[in-house]
Parts: structure tokens; C-alpha cells; sequence
């Protein structure tokens, strides 16, 4: 039976890179893997399937919008739900999970790359069966990290009882400094940081190749990481289960991190004192 891994946070923070990296690495270590993407745009898995090109699901009965799907690096199953999946509603993801191309291909994997972010719930795509995992990607601005406390909020919710916290990635870090805030705020609600990826310019030449960091620069220090995520996904690594900051408690460690990026920008202090 697959296990199920969802790659969850705010726009922009990564998530696809995350998604289509670590089914790389899971690819390269010898594991069938499959990449669902539920972006509108269709370009989830464009890294990892590379030119292959896209083709649609055959006899789908799930809707008018059909599925695309491709074969990717290392034989990765590349599918593209679009707009199959309209935000806060995946009831048809039922029939795309057990259509035959995704029940032929046996992957042991299966990564969801997550288009929509929380707002007052989350929702697991329908009809998975087996293990579940959510893991979280998040930058260090406050709007990232926002999402993710929402996130960590429905993961002390009953709806959350079949799912697993995987843990949290952090990504495109552009210093210790920024690393200090993610460690700050993993280290207020109980849980951990399972991997840091720093700021690369790889990322873009890789996408220029449109190819994922792994086949493209598999010696780079990202593609080090994505691999030792690949290990902990499979090893299924435990992390402590998040708990969450309520309203004031978000506002009062954002006021305290904004006084302390004030004062190492102008140099005063928050009592009004010069260094």
C-alpha cells in the first residue's frame, strides 16, 4: 500500500520545487514513485518529467476535466489534475487515485504537491488509503509562517487524526539570521526543522533545463538535502507533533522578531539607547 506524502504551505515558498525534488530523490534511490500536481497551470511536475510530453489519462470517468499524466525521471508517474481539483474541494481525487494508470504503475510514493493553502481547515485529497503525511514548506517571512501555524492548527484537530506530521523544510534561507527565525518558531511549538535548503541559484538553472536540482546538478548542496529528505520519508523518521500559537501569542513573536530586525537595520535599540 503507498504512503502518501502532502507538501503543504503558503504560495510561493517552494512546495513544487520540494515536490518534484523529492520524488527525485526517491526515484534515484530505486522507489516507484508518483507526483500529483493540483496546480491550475499544470506545471507541477514539469521539472521532474522533464520532455516527456504530457498525455490525458485514458478512459477517465471522474469529469469533464481530465488528468494529464507522463512517465518522468528515473520512471517517476508525472500527473497534472489542474483544475480537476478546485480549492477545498478534491472529491473527484478518488477517481484519479485509483484510475488504472496510478494502480498499474504500484508506487510506493505517492506526493501530493498541495495548491491550496489552509484558511479555517485543511483537507486531505479523498480516498487515500495508507500511511499520510504532511510535511510543511516555509520561507522566514511572516506570511509563510502564518500558513504554517494554520497548518499546525489542523493538526491538533480531530480531522487530522489519520495524519502524520512529517516535519518541517525550510527554504530558500538567505542567512543564519533567517535560519534563527524558523528555528525560533519550530522550537515555540514543540517540533523540529528536518531540513534547511539555503538560497541557490541552481534552482533557476535547473528550471531553466527544466529539470529537477537532482538530475541536473546532483552534486550541489541542495541536492544533498532533497536526498536526505528522500532518506528521512523513507526511513519514516519521527518528529514531535506541532502544537500552535493562538492569535496573541503569533502577534506578540512577530513584534518581538520585527523590534530585533529593526534594531540590527538602524542600529537603536527598542529602550531608544544607540549602539
Amino acid at each position: 500500500m503507498a504512503e502518501h506524502i502532502l507538501i503543504a504551505g503558503k504560495a510561493g515558498v517552494g512546495k513544487s520545487t520540494t515536490a518534484a525534488n523529492l520524488a527525485a530523490a526517491l526515484a534515484t534511490a530505486g522507489h516507484q514513485v508518483a507526483l500529483i500536481g493540483y496546480d491550475s497551470r499544470w506545471n507541477s511536475t514539469a521539472t521532474l518529467r522533464g520532455t516527456s510530453e504530457l498525455k490525458p489519462l485514458p478512459a477517465w470517468r471522474g469529469g469533464d476535466v481530465v488528468p494529464l499524466y507522463a512517465i518522468g525521471f528515473k520512471g517517476a508517474l508525472c500527473v497534472e489534475a489542474g483544475e480537476l481539483i478546485a480549492e477545498g474541494d478534491v472529491a473527484n481525487t478518488a477517481h484519479l487515485l485509483q484510475h488504472p494508470t496510478v494502480v498499474v504503475h504500484r508506487p510506493e510514493f505517492v506526493i501530493h504537491d498541495m495548491a491550496w493553502e489552509p484558511d479555517s481547515s485543511f483537507v486531505l485529497p479523498a480516498a487515500i488509503e495508507g500511511i499520510v503525511r504532511l510535511y510543511v514548506v516555509t520561507s522566514a517571512d511572516m506570511a509563510a509562517i502564518q500558513v504554517v501555524n494554520e497548518l499546525f492548527a489542523w493538526l491538533n484537530t480531530v480531522s487530522s487524526i489519520d495524519c502524520r506530521f512529517g516535519g518541517v523544510v525550510v527554504n530558500n534561507l538567505r542567512g543564519p539570521f533567517y535560519e534563527s527565525i524558523i528555528a525560533d518558531f519550530v522550537s515555540k511549538t514543540g517540533t523540529s526543522v528536518v531540513v534547511s535548503l539555503p538560497h541557490s541559484l541552481m534552482v533557476s538553472v535547473s528550471d531553466f533545463y527544466n529539470q529537477t536540482l537532482i538530475e541536473s546538478a546532483p552534486l550541489s548542496h541542495n541536492s544533498f538535502v532533497y536526498r536526505k529528505l528522500a532518506c528521512q520519508v523513507s526511513e519514516q523518521t519521527v518528529v514531535p507533533r506541532p502544537t500552535f500559537l493562538d492569535c496573541w501569542e503569533l502577534k506578540h513573536w512577530a513584534k518581538k522578531w520585527g523590534e530585533i530586525i529593526a534594531e540590527l537595520e538602524t542600529g537603536v535599540v527598542a529602550d531608544g539607547s544607540h549602539i
